[in-house]
């Protein structure tokens, strides 16, 4: 491997590992020396982060699939059990947000049927 070659792939490396640890980031929060993280109920974040700045809450309707045992029947020379069913789903989706001062970043905190499922950072705070 020559040195140009070598170089690059120390760069990809590099911008790998920053990559992958920003993306590690996003995916929990720290409140002081507490860590909430995905999968954390409202009621968890809440009482380890306090009252959030800002909340917001919508439903947004999700279609589902699901195969749905039933009778074995041949179909284009392949034996098929059961079939697919289409449902149409309530997702209640809440938006918290966080202002932890001006020495830290805002995190936006979007939780999926009272569970934790995305923070993402945004600009600086305002306190």
């Amino acid at each position: 491997m020559n040195y140009r070659t070598w170089g690059q792939w120390v760069f990809f490396c590099l911008c790998s590992c920053v990559l992958a640890s920003q993306a590690n980031a996003d995916n929990g929060m720290r409140c002081g020396s507490r860590l909430v993280s995905e999968g954390d109920t409202l009621y968890d974040v809440r009482s380890l982060c306090g009252v959030p700045d800002a909340a917001t809450q919508r439903v947004e309707y999700r279609t589902v699939r699901r195969v749905v045992n039933g009778p074995c029947f041949k179909q284009q020379n392949q034996l098929v059990c059961g079939h697919v069913v289409e449902q149409t789903i309530e997702v209640v989706i809440d938006e918290w947000t966080y202002d932890f001062g001006s020495s830290s970043f805002i995190r936006h905190v979007t939780f999926e049927q009272g569970r934790l499922r995305d923070v993402a950072t945004g600009r600086y705070g305002n306190k």
